[in-house]
């Protein structure tokens, strides 16, 4: 059966859901290795996430529209937990709001309602007991016909003033400002197996200013720094033509006690994998310019564009492990993203990069390279503010830095 959340409780049990079964949620037990079955919910939870000050376990539940918590209720009998140790209650938000991300904010929760194009923020009410017995609505944040706001939002995080969403209709990674209420959204670098990666769960990196997601029709655990707007992204190397090339990255933990470290599952493989930032990349890329203006004429064109770039050489002596590349180890290919449309395309932009790919292992220690930007035959440029994805790849990680691209 589908296992779809599982999280460490403050008292050492492990919780795990199961999908499309009578049975919803276990515990399992480490002080005697049995487990309990809690028939009680309205369907199995989607997404747990701990609250360290009490210890509570919430959970969304896609299916039923409900947000749950886990309690344990306190004896003075016995100190090792059991089934009548837990109390669970459900908040209903509506049976079309399917809920699925959710962030713990001190007293308050932030939840994204996917099929409803929403994010809410949802105060917790307790009694004199620390008992939860109401959720109050604080703030609703809708993307419903605004097509520049939100498309299917699936996990959401705070950072500072700042809500992280992933949109997982889109290629998108979403920042919305709480005290502009603007949104900037990034593109995942594009994928040459599908149109859509599918951006889906968020957890916070190692320093509080960054977020790992995994794309999972991408085949990518994913690294993005919030402060210099930099994404790495690290490919799953299985690679099965009879399945789309998609391994389903569907799940992954970041380790408790280094978070540059990531342990993933391939839900169509049955494996598991880790990925680990501690090991370097030989190469980098970089923008002098931050921002790319685009003026264009009566006819919504524009002269061609060159955008100047500089790959860096970091050599390493980590050789590389993958598997499934038709470059040479030290070759290097660019690519681009963008805003404009959900697929995280050019729209009626051609792009060309002058050379259009290098090897790495040659190369001194900064190599000039440009990217030129130019309007595709009898289409029109649409005017707007968004953001350009240009990466550098050698098949088995891809970096990536984001302009500003500005067309009037």
């Amino acid at each position: 059966m589908m296992v779809w959340a599982m999280i460490e409780g403050k008292d050492g049990s492990i919780w795990f859901s199961q999908s499309d079964s009578s049975n919803p949620l276990w515990r399992f037990d480490r002080n005697n290795s049995k487990f309990e079955i809690f028939r009680t919910i309205s369907s199995a939870p989607f997404q747990m996430k701990v609250e360290e000050r009490t210890g509570d376990i919430w959970f969304t539940t896609f299916a039923s529209g409900n947000i749950g918590v886990i309690q344990r209720v306190k004896t003075n009998t016995s100190s090792i937990p059991d089934s009548s140790n837990y109390q669970i209650n459900e908040f209903s938000l509506g049976k079309a709001s399917y809920p699925s991300g959710l962030f713990l904010d001190g007293d308050s929760l932030w939840v994204t309602e996917t099929l409803d194009d929403k994010i809410i923020k949802l105060r917790i009410v307790t009694d004199i007991h620390g008992k939860v017995i109401d959720l109050v609505k604080l703030t609703e944040i809708s993307g419903k016909g605004k097509k520049d706001l939100f498309s299917a939002p699936y996990d959401v995080v705070r950072l500072g003033n700042s809500l992280w969403v992933t949109e997982h209709d889109a290629n998108f990674i979403a920042k919305y400002d709480l005290t502009s209420n603007s949104v900037t959204k990034v593109a995942v670098s594009n994928n040459p197996h599908q149109y859509i990666s599918l951006p889906f769960w968020l957890k916070i990196g190692p320093d509080d200013k960054s977020l790992w997601f995994n794309e999972h029709t991408g085949n990518r655990i994913s690294f993005i720094n919030t402060t210099n707007m930099q994404l790495t992204e690290y490919e799953i190397p299985t690679r099965d033509p009879s399945t789309g090339y998609i391994s389903n990255v569907l799940n992954f933990a970041v380790d408790p006690l280094d978070r540059n470290r990531v342990w993933f599952s391939e839900y169509n493989y049955d494996k598991i994998g880790l990925v680990d930032r501690h090991i370097p990349i030989s190469f980098g890329i970089k923008s002098n310019l931050q921002d790319i203006t685009i003026s264009t004429n009566n006819q919504h064109k524009f002269s061609p564009e060159a955008i100047n770039l500089q790959i860096m050489n970091e050599p390493t002596n980590v050789e590389s492990n993958g598997n499934g590349s038709d470059l040479p180890k030290n070759s290097i290919s660019f690519k681009i993203s963008s805003s404009m449309t959900p697929f995280g395309s050019l729209k009626n932009i051609s792009s060309e990069f002058i050379p259009d790919g290098l090897n790495i292992a040659s190369l001194p220690k900064i190599t000039p390279i440009q990217l030129r930007l130019s309007p595709e035959q009898e289409t029109e440029i649409y005017p707007g503010n968004y953001t350009l994805g240009v990466s550098a790849t050698d098949d088995y990680v891809t970096k990536t830095i984001f302009l500003n691209l500005i067309i009037k």
